[in-house]
């Protein structure tokens, strides 16, 4: 920015230069013309006689050698120093665009789309009024929808996949279609805008771990504690070390099913963004997660996933929790992916800077045994004692289990 300043100024100082001595050339030629006081013939200059050369190559010559000399000189200097501040010129001209467009994004946000009504400011989630109907249009319930936070959507969305979010909407909820392609009213460009104000307002990864943690740790201080001595142990675990992430310590089986249930289905964690049941269970972003329903089991995006212990093996639970989805590609047994469901322990983002998109790091939003602990509590919906009341670790329970790791001759 300070390189683009300077080259501007001096772009400006030559300008002023050269209007400056155009002036003075005016007023000179001005203040030398005579008042018309006769006839053509007294005026015409090739009735006049002309000026000496004594004249013309004496001081006369010399200022206007020496004028013409000094605009050279300035020319001279002044274009290749703005030619060696062009780049700067270029990186601050790209600098003042990507806040061009933070700036129209939050325009966006907060009064043309007014997502900020919902999402609350800066992105930090908030609930929308929203009308249930019945699949023939009839009144069912006004419920308080719970809008997920949005600064840490691109985390575990990438950008491709908020874009169609964006686009076409969440059917069933109050999540309209905003771009024109989905035929919203926002243009291609004013999508683009958005999203780029998203990225301004995405959480550090310290902070967003330190959200679920301190959550955590005001449910259940000990299972709290057993959780942060599993973390330790996978210091070697990817990105900072050479350990896949599924082949990470894990927390015993009750520790699992407990902190698999309050992540699962806590919607008061940043608005529900770490929330599987807002998506999974019929009736969970309005307060009314498993619950029965007597005319509309409404409001889930996703299967259910009582029983996906039958589709899928441990590993494939994972690793489609820890990645997320991509479209068209096939899951467990005969499953289809689809943009709408995204990875919570990989930062999908990262890596694509050369598409011009801010790389946040390889880290996601939930750390490997928060995500075992998720598979865990999924693989046992079936049981209908773990959906109503989870089965809590005690103080007796291992801390965690040391699964064996396979070695790099393996």
């Amino acid at each position: 920015m300070f390189l683009a300043t300077t080259q501007r100024a001096i772009g400006f100082v030559i300008l002023v230069l050269v209007v400056i001595g155009f002036l003075l050339w005016l007023f000179v030629n001005l203040r030398s013309g005579r008042d018309e006081i006769g006839s053509e013939i007294e005026l015409a200059a090739n009735r006049r006689p002309g000026t000496p050369d004594e004249e013309l190559e004496g001081k006369r010559l010399n200022v206007a050698l020496f004028s013409a000399l000094g605009l050279l000189a300035t020319i001279a200097v002044g274009l290749p120093l703005y030619w060696l501040g062009e780049p700067g010129r270029q990186e601050g001209a790209v600098e003042t665009f990507d806040e061009t467009f933070v700036r129209r994004g939050l325009e966006i946000y907060e009064n043309g789309a007014q997502c900020v009504n919902c999402h609350g400011g800066a992105g930090v989630g908030g609930l929308a009024n929203f009308v249930i109907n019945d699949q023939s249009g009839s009144f069912v319930a006004q419920v308080n929808w719970i809008a997920p936070a949005l600064n840490n959507v691109l985390y575990r969305y990438d950008e491709d996949q908020v874009r169609y979010v964006l686009n076409y909407g969440r059917p069933g909820s109050p999540m309209a279609a905003w771009g024109a392609e989905g035929g919203g009213p926002l243009t291609t460009q004013q999508i683009d805008e958005v999203i780029d104000y998203l990225w301004s307002v995405q959480l550090p990864v310290e902070e967003m771990r330190l959200t679920v943690d301190e959550f955590v740790k005001g449910i259940d201080p000990g299972l709290y504690e057993r959780m942060m001595e599993v973390r330790r142990s996978n210091a070697d675990v990817a990105p900072n070390g050479d350990v896949e992430p599924v082949d990470a310590n894990r927390l015993s089986r009750g520790d699992e099913i407990k902190l698999g249930e309050i992540l699962f289905n806590n919607q008061e964690l940043a608005a529900g963004s770490y929330s599987c049941a807002r998506c999974h269970v019929a009736g969970a972003s309005y307060g009314k997660g498993w619950e029965p329903f007597e005319r509309l089991q409404y409001g889930s995006f996703g299967p259910s996933l009582v029983g996906v212990e039958a589709e899928a093996t441990e590993q494939q639970h994972f690793d489609l929790i820890w990645k997320g989805m991509d479209s068209g590609k096939l899951y467990f047994s005969r499953k289809q992916g689809n943009p709408q469901m995204p990875g919570f322990g990989v930062n999908r983002n990262s890596g694509r800077s050369d598409e011009g998109i801010p790389d946040l790091g390889k880290e996601g939003q939930l750390t490997p045994e928060q995500v075992w602990a998720i598979v865990t509590y999924e693989r046992n919906l079936s049981n209908a004692s773990t959906v109503k009341s989870p089965v809590a670790g005690t103080a007796e329970s291992p801390s965690f289990i040391d699964v064996p790791r396979p070695s790099p001759s393996e």
